[in-house]
C-alpha cells in the first residue's frame, strides 16, 4: 500500500479516476490533438508538394499559367481551411469526411507545387492585387472568385454540427469546386505550360467526381 501526501493509502498500480463530471473524450474527439495533427498533416502535404514536384516545369508558360496558379491557389487554401473546419463538427457522414480528407491531402500537395512551380516563372507566389481572374479575360474582385464562401458561410459551418454540419459542407464545397472546375477548363484549355496544363486537368476531373458524392448527399 503507497500513501499519498495526505496520509490516505492508494493500492498499487491503482490510477485515480477522472471526476464524474467531466467527460474524457477519446484522443481522436479531442479539438486540442485533432488541431495538432491537422497542422501536421498541412506540413507534410505542403513539403510533399514541394519535395516530390520540384522537377524543371519548362521555360514556356503565359499569363494564364501564372494567373491560374495564384488565383488558385487562395482557392484552394479556402478548400483546405473548410475541410479541417468541418473535420472538427463531429460531422456523421463518412463519405464526406473521406472527401474533406482527401481535400486537405491532394490540394495541400497541389498548392506545394504550385508556389514551386511560381517560382520557377519568377512569380509572385500568389495574388498580390484586389482581383482576379484578369488572365480569363473576366476581372473580377478578389473576395468574388468563383465559389468561394463568404465570412458568414464559413461562420455557420463552424457553427453547425452533425447532420446539419454534412449539408452545409456539402453545399458549400459544391458551389467552391463549381467555381475552380471553371478557372481549371480555362488554364487547361489557354495554358501554354504543359505541367500546367495537366494540374489543370487533374482538378476538373477530381473535382467533378467529388461534386457528384456531395450532389447525391444532398439528395437523399
Amino acid at each position: 500500500m503507497a500513501a499519498d501526501s495526505n496520509g490516505s493509502h492508494m493500492s498499487a498500480g491503482t490510477e485515480s479516476a477522472a471526476p464524474a463530471d467531466v467527460q474524457v473524450l477519446p484522443w481522436w474527439r479531442n479539438p486540442a490533438n485533432i488541431a495538432i495533427g491537422a497542422f501536421g498533416a498541412l506540413l507534410l502535404v505542403f513539403a510533399l508538394g514541394f519535395t516530390f514536384g520540384a522537377r524543371p516545369a519548362g521555360d514556356a508558360h503565359n499569363d494564364s499559367d501564372v494567373g491560374f496558379l495564384q488565383d488558385m491557389r487562395i482557392h484552394h487554401e479556402q478548400a483546405l481551411t473548410m475541410s479541417l473546419i468541418y473535420i472538427e463538427t463531429q460531422p456523421q457522414s463518412s463519405v464526406l469526411r473521406t472527401i474533406a480528407y482527401e481535400i486537405i491531402m491532394s490540394q495541400g500537395t497541389e498548392i506545394g507545387r504550385m508556389v514551386q512551380l511560381l517560382r520557377d516563372f519568377n512569380a509572385a507566389e500568389t495574388n498580390e492585387t484586389d482581383q482576379a481572374m484578369a488572365w480569363m479575360g473576366d476581372p473580377t474582385p478578389l473576395e468574388n472568385m468563383p465559389g468561394l464562401a463568404s465570412d458568414e458561410e464559413m461562420k455557420q459551418l463552424q457553427q453547425s454540427r452533425g447532420a446539419e454540419a454534412d449539408d452545409v459542407f456539402a453545399r458549400l464545397m459544391i458551389a467552391h469546386h463549381k467555381g475552380g472546375v471553371h478557372m481549371a477548363e480555362h488554364a487547361a484549355m489557354h495554358g501554354a505550360n504543359a505541367e500546367v496544363k495537366l494540374m489543370a486537368e487533374s482538378m476538373v476531373a477530381a473535382q467533378t467526381g467529388e461534386i457528384a458524392d456531395l450532389e447525391k448527399h444532398l439528395a437523399k
